[in-house]
């Protein structure tokens, strides 16, 4: 079954990730402070998904590292709808990176408000590339 996907990005509600209560609210708390809206934040992959069952933000900061799965499938329906991304963790060791992401913008943990609102203004500002034009 297929699943109906919105077609497109609700301008500034980002999407936030992370299973660290205290850090997603905190996330969440600076996304508000640029007079972007939250969609979450979630704590887990699972509440992710059901989040974006009706809606797709324009912008998500994740965790690569959610429990004990990684964010890449989530991140790849993001992308896939037109979500710009922004990566947040610990761990930003090559090994720790997915291939497929490797250009979008990272943040290490602790990561600063001023940091996070930089990152999102930056991709704010940037048109996003279609599939079909990423082909050509």
């Amino acid at each position: 079954m297929s699943e109906a996907l919105p077609r497109t990005a609700e301008k500034g509600l980002v999407l936030v990730v992370d299973d660290e209560a205290l850090i997603a609210l905190d996330l969440a708390a600076t996304v508000e402070d640029t007079g972007r809206r939250v969609l979450g934040p979630a704590f887990s992959l699972d509440q992710a998904e059901r989040l974006l069952t009706d809606t797709t933000p324009e912008l998500a900061l994740l965790d690569i590292n959610v429990g004990a799965h990684q964010v890449w499938p989530l991140a790849r329906k993001l992308r896939a709808r037109g979500t710009k991304v922004v990566f947040i963790s610990g761990d930003l060791s090559l090994a720790n990176l997915c291939e497929d992401f490797l250009e979008e913008p990272r943040l290490h943990k602790p990561v600063m408000p001023e940091q996070v609102m930089q990152a999102l203004d930056t991709l704010s500002a940037v048109q996003p590339v279609s599939m079909n034009q990423a082909a050509e």
